[in-house]
């Protein structure tokens, strides 16, 4: 007889299977179940939850039993005065980070990394910089966040911001934050940034608190099967939008071409993160012999970036070729990274952009090799919630007013004011 075992519940390190039998003596865990079958199989299936496979041979018939549920007690949130300690990552904080997740978001979180415990104990110290909250009475982690390093900038983004759910409301997001605030200073980073899911709107009112500053507003970048406990807004089977911010620690001096077209808002945006910039008026320059374009395609968001460095010979042609790619790809957003330093033709490429269906998303800085880009979006699909838009500052609204104009007139349809 096989018994499979699939669930999606908590995630569970696979080491914890592998260390056991620890004692074919106790009577408990593993060790009961090593004891009662022949064999005992763990497979960890990632957003798929995880598989157990108990293997018995027998001789006789085999006779079956339903199984009863049991009433699970329904839990209260814990004492606003319980003593919470933070700290960096350790060795052995895996699981309950992965588990975490899980009580949050299900299986629908979509860095899937953060379901295999093995992977975010790999990636600490390189790819990601983990701090967690741990109850002192308990010895239990309850909340975690991360700085995870972009591989071509200087820069971080702040995310996997997860708190046990009978401790929110004490300010545990808080102190992490700040802990990940003087993590980034002692790694000497340019700049910190996050993308607040926008139907989410404690997440930005945190990064307004510790000096945020907006400057995009990327629609649909979160797929539709992102689902947060107790968020009405996530219901819905519909993509949702983020907004990013910036903390900028040092800015390396740049020549910034900004495009005639789009001149107002990025000054704006600019004087909001109390940036003063040098831009570049005379943009004339002799036409570079190669152009310099690529992609980089999510599967698991199915969105695709393509980012433009600068212009050269064949622009339009390469520029077509790209996006038909993408559009057999079928991805429901489509996003323009064009870098702002010293681009002299950076308004021809917006002209092109623009005819392709690209619309105005906001300022990344120091994005790709601690330079500025601009960023364009273009949308694939009619699954982004117009509902789920929710602004907690007045620079977001006008943002988001700015761009749904912008993406009106794109589209031919902006009335006359």
């Amino acid at each position: 007889i096989r018994i499979d075992v699939h669930d999606w519940g908590l995630p569970m390190a696979q080491d914890k299977y592998a260390a056991v039998p620890l004692d074919l003596r106790e009577d408990k865990g593993f060790n009961r179940i090593y004891k009662l079958v022949d064999r005992f199989e763990y497979v960890n299936l990632g957003k798929n939850g995880k598989k157990f496979s108990l293997i018995k041979y027998l001789s006789n018939d085999i006779g079956s039993a339903l199984p009863t549920l049991s009433p699970t007690d329904q839990a209260e949130r814990m004492p606003p005065d319980t003593p919470i300690l933070v700290r960096n990552f350790e060795p052995g904080d895996e699981e309950a980070i992965a588990r975490l997740i899980y009580q949050n978001y299900g299986y629908s979180y979509v860095k899937e990394a953060f379901y295999y415990p093995r992977k975010i104990r790999e990636y600490q110290g390189e790819k990601l910089f983990s701090v967690v909250a741990v109850d002192a009475l308990r010895d239990e982690i309850v909340g975690h966040f991360a700085l995870i390093m972009m591989p071509d900038s200087n820069i971080a983004e702040i995310g996997v911001v997860v708190v046990n759910p009978l401790y929110k409301g004490m300010g545990i997001m808080n102190k992490m934050f700040d802990a990940l605030m003087q993590r980034a200073r002692e790694l000497k980073l340019y700049a910190l940034f996050g993308e607040a899911i926008m139907y989410h709107i404690f997440s930005q009112k945190s990064n307004a608190t510790h000096d945020f500053s907006e400057s995009a507003l990327l629609l649909g970048r979160a797929p539709e099967e992102v689902t947060i406990e107790n968020n009405e807004l996530t219901q819905k089977p519909l993509r949702g939008s983020v907004l990013v911010a910036y903390k900028i620690f040092h800015y390396p001096t740049q020549q910034l071409t900004i495009p005639d077209l789009y001149k107002e808002i990025i000054t704006q945006t600019y004087r909001l993160a109390r940036m003063h910039v040098k831009a570049v008026t005379d943009k004339e320059a002799p036409k570079p012999e190669h152009v310099h374009l690529y992609y980089n395609y999510d599967p698991l968001m199915n969105v695709a970036t393509i980012v433009i460095d600068h212009y050269g010979r064949h622009f339009k042609h390469k520029l077509q070729l790209m996006l038909e790619q993408l559009k057999a790809r079928h991805c429901d957003m489509l996003y323009a990274e064009i870098s702002l330093n010293d681009n002299p033709h950076i308004d021809k490429i917006v002209k092109i952009l623009n005819k392709n269906g690209f619309f105005y998303a906001g300022v990344l800085y120091l994005k790709h090799k601690n330079q500025d880009y601009l960023c364009l979006q273009n949308k694939h699909t009619t699954q982004v919630s117009r509902k789920n838009l929710v602004c907690y500052s007045d620079f977001c609204r006008d943002l988001l007013n700015f761009i749904v104009h912008d993406e009106q007139r794109i589209k031919g349809t902006k009335k006359e004011r």
